[in-house]
């Protein structure tokens, strides 16, 4: 009999599995939105209005075999998940991988794709209309967004806040200094070491201003904050053992949250150490097909080899197309890399942002015209 799979979120690291898997066992994958959107972008896309459609995949060419039901999960048995409109879906291994929830513009905040473009579009033309822009939050997504508004808006005035003294908090202080004066270059005013007290809004507020932490306002035509993601873990914080750590479940070392052994987690709802960003997904994909794979065939999980989480992840910062910062490491056999510079920043990520990819993965042309013909 084949292993019945059912996969919660359909996400970097939900679709992925799902698809791998696809061929080997019943794949279900439960998903409450009609389309993957795929992240990096979406930050470009506020400047760039051809992206949007370009990195939204419809999940109907995901998979070949299997299914994806469009429905929310509403509860965990051993033998399955139960949906929000009653129905039951069983399975001999579950994959929970939910995600994690980010203020918009970067992520849709409702099951409505079709909401998740209008918002984008009315903060597109939003940002083009405006004079001054402040972005509070300088890890990842708020370095990269100043960067893209700064190059394809050179009029406008953007200031970034950052609660700590340089950039990119976690990540090597060279990369943060680089894009610091990158950042500049390009005319965004920098305010580091002040932490924002009251952000206005949800993720963007027009005509607003940001009180920080020494009384001090900064009015803007806009304000975007850009102060992280958190963990999406409802869907299991009620099962027994469970441990949830700001947002995020803590799990043993082979991605399981309980004593449930067909139960794993995986991308941003998993706290195993990392970072919530897609890098991660390129380590914790290949370690859960092994393992579900070796779970499928009977063999005991716990004697695999245990996952390893990156404890010296590369990262990728464009400011634009053009220019921008990034963090290599490689073996030390090969060589350091470690901090470089516009060129394989731009060759890496900036040029397309992992849009092809994603769309041949999702089924969908990865050519220049970027159509669904």
């Amino acid at each position: 009999m084949t292993t019945r799979l059912v996969v919660v979120g359909g996400g970097y690291v939900g679709s992925e599995v799902s698809r791998r898997l696809d061929a080997l066992m019943d794949v279900t994958l439960i998903e409450p939105r009609e389309a993957f959107v795929h992240t990096p972008a979406m930050i470009r896309s506020l400047v760039d209005g051809d992206l949007l459609d370009a990195a939204i995949f419809p999940y109907d060419r995901l998979l070949s075999r299997g299914r994806v039901i469009r429905e929310r999960a509403a509860g965990l048995r051993p033998d399955g998940v139960a949906l929000a409109s009653g129905a039951f879906v069983p399975g001999d291994l579950i994959l929970v991988a939910t995600g994690s929830s980010y203020p918009a513009p970067f992520k849709p905040q409702t099951d409505d794709i079709a909401d998740f473009r209008a918002s984008q579009n009315a903060i597109r033309t939003r940002v083009s209309q405006a004079q001054t822009i402040v972005i509070v939050g300088a890890g990842p997504v708020g370095v990269e967004l100043a960067g893209e508004i700064a190059s394809a808006h050179p009029a406008i005035s953007v200031t970034l806040v950052s609660e700590q003294d340089h950039l990119l908090p976690g990540h090597p202080p060279r990369l943060g200094r680089m894009l610091r004066r990158k950042l500049q270059s390009l005319g965004v005013e920098l305010i580091v070491n002040r932490r924002a007290v009251k952000i206005p809004g949800e993720g963007a507020a027009e005509k607003a201003s940001v009180t920080l932490d020494n009384g001090a306002e900064l009015a803007a035509d806009l304000v975007l904050s850009a102060t992280g993601a958190q963990g999406r873990s409802d869907l299991l914080a009620s099962l027994p053992g469970v441990k949830i750590n700001r947002g995020r479940v803590v799990t043993d070392s082979w991605l399981r949250p309980c004593n449930w052994s067909n139960l794993f987690v995986g991308g941003d709802a998993a706290d195993v150490g990392e970072a919530m960003t897609i890098v991660a997904t390129m380590r914790q994909v290949p370690f859960l097909v092994r393992t579900l794979r070796a779970a499928a065939a009977g063999k005991p999980v716990a004697r695999r080899r245990p996952y390893r989480p990156w404890t010296n992840a590369p990262i990728l910062v464009p400011l634009g197309r053009k220019i921008g910062g990034s963090y290599l490491p490689v073996p030390r056999q090969i060589g350091p890399l470690g901090v470089t510079g516009n060129f394989l920043t731009r060759q890496l990520k900036g040029n397309d942002l992992f849009i092809p990819k994603y769309r041949k993965a999702f089924g969908y042309p990865t050519g220049s015209n970027l159509s669904d013909d």
